[in-house]
Order: C-alpha cells, then structure tokens, then sequence
C-alpha cells in the first residue's frame, strides 16, 4: 500500500523562540550587510545543489533590473548556500558558476557602495536562518525537482508578522500545500522576473492574507501530525489485516 505523506516542519518551530522582532532582524541584517538604507531584500537559503536552481534565481534578477532599471540600487538578492559534496566535480563547479554570475550580475548593476546580488558561502546556522527569513520581503524557492524542500515551510513559519511574499517554484513538493505563494516555473526567466516584481510590490493587505492561510495549514499539518499519521494509519492496517485473517480462519479457508 503507498500512501503520499507529506513531510512538514514542527510548530511552532524551535529557532523563533530566541528570535528578537522583525524590525530588529531587519536592522541587524542592513548593519551587517551594509545594505542601502531602502533596500528591499529577496532571499535564497539551501545548499549548493545543482537542483535548487540557484543560477536560475540569479538569472531573474538580473533580467529584471535590465527590464526595470528603476530596482536598481534598491533590490538585494542575498543568497545564503552553504556548500557541500565539494569532492564531487558537479557541486564543486555550481558553487564557482555561481560566483562567477554574481560577480558578474554586480559588475553590470551594482556600484561602490550597492551590489544586487550578495553570495554569502557558509553554513548558517538555524537562527542566523530565520534572522534572515524575518528580514526579508521576500523568499525565492526555485527548485528544479524537490521532492519536498522545507526551507519553503521554514520561511512561512518564521512569520509571525504575517508578512513577506513566498515565490515557490511548481516542481517543488511544497507547491501542493503552498499553493498562496506565488508559484513559478524556475526555467522562465521572464516569469520569475515579474513574479519578484510582484512580490516586492504586494500590498500589505494581500500579504498578510496569503500569509495567514499557509501559516494556518502549517499549523495544522506540522511534523508531529505527520508522523502520528502514518503511525495511526499503519495500527489501522494491521487491525485491518487481522480482522481478514481472523474471517478466513472462521470460514475454514
């Protein structure tokens, strides 16, 4: 029998407990980054995995400040991956593919004092993490094929202040619960480049509402609920199970 079970994070989520509020997050983030004063900041958090379509976020950044030059000096992609498997080439390659672009992104838009793209390349530990979820207007998912992918989960449940945009690609699991983020197709430059606009553009009003409905299912269906539903529904099987035998035994089968 196979049944889909899909995975969640715990409610409410350990690393929020000793987290300061959001305009603190935000502040500490600017400070530490050197960011400009009216900044709006997209996120990308993972490792560096050639199925995470981190080249991809990348390139819709900058598709969108050659369309809507406006952004410039103002949008900040930061992208936090930390690497791993570097013994093998294919990792090892992404992660000099992936500075190269963004030196690249920055040499075209940025200044002295403002890059579009900053690649911070180290492990982050879970509070550094939602410190950054909670300084962000947006969160960018771009995967390529996940099964699941969490981060996606980990964003929503950092806020509390029912704000930030998700943008979550269609071939990552978590777009069949996500489904009030906003979902696109990661190998459409054009399309995730208007899907950043729109996000860095949302009224509060709408945020606020799709943010209230994916933290509510969060809620509902956390890790704990997955975990006992599998385990109910395995006792409910064998229970099923003896009950046939029992009957085919009483039969004389």
């Amino acid at each position: 029998m196979i049944r889909p079970y899909p995975i969640s994070i715990e409610w409410p989520p350990a690393a929020l407990a000793t987290q300061v509020p959001v305009a603190e997050c935000r502040a500490a983030v600017w400070q530490r980054l050197e960011l400009p004063p009216d900044a709006r900041i997209v996120i990308g958090i993972e490792r560096f995995d050639y199925t995470k379509g981190i080249l991809d976020r990348m390139q819709a950044v900058d598709h969108l400040l050659r369309q809507r030059p406006a952004w410039k000096g103002r949008l900040v992609f930061i992208q936090a991956a930390a690497p791993t498997r570097s013994k093998l080439a294919a990792y090892g390659t992404l992660q000099q593919e992936a500075e190269r672009l963004a030196d690249e992104i920055n040499a075209r838009h940025g200044s002295n004092d403002y890059k579009p793209i900053v690649l911070v390349a180290r492990h982050h530990e879970p509070g550094e993490v939602y410190e950054l979820f909670r300084a962000a207007d947006a969160c960018i998912v771009s995967s390529l094929h996940d099964g699941m992918n969490l981060v996606a989960k980990e964003f929503v449940a950092a806020r509390d202040d029912e704000r930030g945009v998700l943008i979550l690609s269609t071939f990552a699991g978590a777009s069949r619960e996500l489904s009030e983020a906003l979902l696109v197709n990661p190998y459409d430059t054009q399309a995730m480049a208007e899907a950043l606009e729109r996000a860095l553009t949302m009224p509060p009003d709408e945020q606020k509402e799709r943010m209230r409905l994916m933290r509510d299912l969060l809620r509902v269906r956390n890790v704990y609920r997955w975990a006992g539903q599998m385990l109910l529904d395995a006792a409910r099987l064998r229970s099923q199970q003896r009950i046939m035998a029992d009957n085919l035994a009483g039969s004389g089968r």
